[in-house]
């Protein structure tokens, strides 16, 4: 829900929110750097909840947080703003915003509705040169176990799919029993790793880890990547395609009034 005391006088308000806290530089091995969270990155809202305590407050929170469980955290980053879920200490050096950036930071969150914890899917994006887009859903998927062949199709891992179909075929032709035991102990392997597997071939093909985001369906990752890369591309786009880049308007020359010239 909107922060009803926000909506009730903005200037008046601010200054409650002055606790908020904003990244001031990332350590090299860290959480927050496998989260792509940057310099200049606000935390908002701490499951949930606009978050009104301290710096230490945050970082007792985060070292003493559920490792199966997490903490779910609401960044705002210029005017966009996403969840991310971390699992533990961030590895972050945080600072309190600056007096003057403070309201319009207020005014950027005002209006926002926090989702709810069961609500949110762990989104990985990754992206190209040519700023083209993957997005992995981690949640769960049944056709990697109970049909493998299946979401090797869906996903256009045609490597692999020749593989598990040559290993098929092979155990088939010896005796339908060791086919049964292939299948699931291939069955068992893609439950476990298939998305190391799909994540290892998107790299491959010279794609990079972006972003993790918290969302409630693949749409809402595509408005926010969108916000955050105005020209950032998706395979199977729920948006449309970015604007295509206006060309400047050619400036007539202009004419000599001296003969000849």
């Amino acid at each position: 829900m909107p922060d009803e005391s926000l909506e009730s006088g903005l200037g008046e308000n601010v200054n409650a929110y002055s606790s908020l806290l904003a990244v001031k530089e990332i350590n090299t091995i860290s959480r927050a750097r496998t989260l792509r969270l940057m310099a200049g990155d606000i935390i908002f809202g701490v499951d949930g909840q606009i978050y009104k305590d301290g710096i230490i407050e945050f970082q007792t929170l985060m070292e003493e947080c559920d490792e199966e469980t997490g903490v779910l955290l609401t960044i705002l980053r210029k005017d966009c703003i996403f969840n991310i879920i971390a699992y533990g200490p961030l590895g972050v050096t945080l600072e309190f915003p600056k007096p003057e950036d403070l309201e319009e930071i207020v005014k950027n969150i005002k209006s926002y509705d926090f989702p709810a914890r069961e609500e949110l899917i762990v989104f990985e994006v990754l992206k190209d040169l040519y700023r083209r887009c993957e997005i992995i859903d981690t949640s769960p998927d049944p056709v990697a176990f109970y049909a493998p062949p299946i979401w090797l199709i869906q996903n256009r891992l045609f490597e692999p799919l020749l593989a598990v179909s040559v290993i098929y075929a092979i155990t088939f032709a010896v005796h339908w029993v060791l086919f049964v035991m292939s299948y699931i102990l291939l069955a068992l392997y893609f439950k476990r790793g298939y998305l190391m597997m799909l994540r290892s071939f998107i790299i491959y093909k010279e794609y990079q880890m972006w972003m993790v985001i918290a969302a409630r369906d693949l749409k809402e990752v595509q408005i926010t990547v969108r916000k955050i890369d105005e020209k950032a591309r998706f395979r199977n786009s729920l948006i449309g395609d970015p604007e295509p880049p206006q060309e400047p308007k050619k400036k007539k020359r202009k004419r000599s009034s001296i003969p000849g010239t």
